[in-house]
């Protein structure tokens, strides 16, 4: 009676030797368990911390700048492609042109841009299976020759509810953050980082709301230790128009707050923000793919850009 519910008193359950083995039956999981697998499964992946606000600033960062801009692109191979990128200059930067090439496929990404100084920007992208990633930018210039004059390293991984990551920046920042998902509308993170020469360390909390029936309203917040505070709100009115709003707070420092818009046509882009600071800017990029131009320069964009700076009182 003692081993009841643990021994089988048959023959089948008899070793070799005779003697009886013992069957511990297994824990039931419960309801709740598959309850909650359930729930995990149904969670979205929120995106790394990185790209907390990306919806917001896609519309609060036109492309503004002085003059005039003309971007070429010319796909060679469904691997390769160059461009070229025209600044006609203005009355505070001179004209400059730029070179770039792209390499590409499924798994690596490898593009570089040099000017006409000498400067040499190069970025890898880098995926190993469906969840990790790996970046790496660097920047050399004729200033500082036989070493880089800036340079990032990034890990990614990507789960089916979490996205975590960590970095490495030149000069000795290392850096580590992590989002998760906790609802269907909801996600929360943080970050933090340490700098090895200057023994400085921080870090920072934040929280990402999507809801709505097609997920067209997204606010986030972020809170930093060195008392930093990003507020943002971004809807889509439509599959053309959005609307988008942030203030960011500096403890002792400045606070600042920003109102953009942005109307999408057939061709053709136009974002405009409004700041506290009383600063207007507006931007407006067309793009020709009718194949009118000249094979080596189709698909070109021009920008039409407009600021408007008003003294303070």
């Amino acid at each position: 009676d003692r081993w009841q519910g643990l021994v089988c008193h048959d023959a089948n359950n008899r070793e070799p030797s005779g003697r009886l083995r013992l069957s511990v039956p297994q824990p039931d999981p419960g309801p709740d368990i598959a309850m909650l697998k359930r729930f995990m499964a149904d969670l979205p992946n929120p995106g790394t911390l990185e790209q907390l606000k990306r919806e917001a600033q896609g519309i609060l960062s036109p492309d503004v700048f002085d003059g005039a801009r003309f971007e070429f692109n010319k796909t060679l191979s469904p691997k390769f492609a160059l461009n070229h990128n025209v600044f006609l200059g203005s009355a505070q930067m001179p004209a400059s042109y730029e070179f770039g090439a792209n390499f590409g496929d499924e798994r690596v990404l490898i593009a570089s841009r040099v000017d006409m100084g000498g400067r040499l920007n190069g970025r890898i992208n880098a995926q190993f299976g469906e969840s990790f990633a790996a970046r790496l930018q660097a920047q050399a210039s004729p200033e500082s020759p036989g070493q880089m004059q800036s340079l990032k390293a990034d890990l990614d991984y990507k789960g089916s509810t979490c996205c975590a990551g960590a970095t490495y920046m030149g000069g000795g920042l290392l850096g580590a953050n992590l989002m998760q998902s906790i609802t269907p509308w909801l996600a929360v993170g943080g970050e933090g980082f340490y700098h090895t020469q200057k023994e400085v360390k921080g870090g920072a909390v934040a929280a990402r709301a999507q809801w709505g029936h097609k997920g067209e309203h997204v606010a986030t917040a972020k809170a930093g230790s060195f008392g930093n505070v990003e507020l943002s709100y971004q809807r889509k009115v439509s599959d053309k128009v959005g609307l988008a709003t942030e203030m960011q707070y500096y403890h002792n420092q400045f606070c600042n707050f920003g109102v953009g818009y942005e109307f999408r046509l057939r061709q053709a882009t136009f974002k405009g923000l409004i700041q506290s600071d009383t600063t207007c800017s507006a931007s407006l990029e067309e793009r020709d793919a009718s194949g009118t131009l000249p094979a080596p320069f189709r698909r070109p964009s021009l920008f039409s850009p407009a600021g408007a700076d008003q003294p303070k009182h």
